[in-house]
């Protein structure tokens, strides 16, 4: 009977142990930078009322500027958005990947006021 009772406590702690070991511990991490216009700052352009000056105010000189022939001026600013996601299966597992993508915000203002803008990749 007590050989019975020590192998039920062996096979117990032996699942116990196994599970730590399969299971370990998860830790994941995402990290997000951006250079350039963020998504919260465009939520507030409203195309139609934004002014010149108000968007130069907020967003600092563009990157280029230009002007086609029908008179609107063209606004560019270079965005970068960096992403850094960290994963870690401890003791297994590690991985980290970066990824950085570039694109630019293009601004047509008329007569001082913002017509609409876009993003381009």
């Amino acid at each position: 009977m007590k050989l019975q009772n020590r192998s039920e406590i062996v096979l117990y702690v032996s699942l116990a142990i196994a599970s730590v070991l399969v299971v370990g511990c998860l830790v994941s991490d995402k990290d997000i930078y951006y250079t350039g216009i963020e998504d919260g700052t465009l939520k507030q352009i409203k195309p139609g009322e934004t002014t010149r000056d108000w968007l130069l105010s907020m967003l600092g000189e563009p990157t280029e500027q230009s002007q086609t022939e029908e008179g609107t001026e063209i606004l560019r600013y270079k965005c970068t958005k960096k992403q850094d996601n960290k994963f870690v299966l401890f003791p297994i597992i590690v991985s980290k990947e970066e990824k950085e993508t570039e694109y630019t915000i293009v601004f047509e203002v008329k007569d001082g006021i913002v017509q609409r803008y876009r993003k381009e990749s």
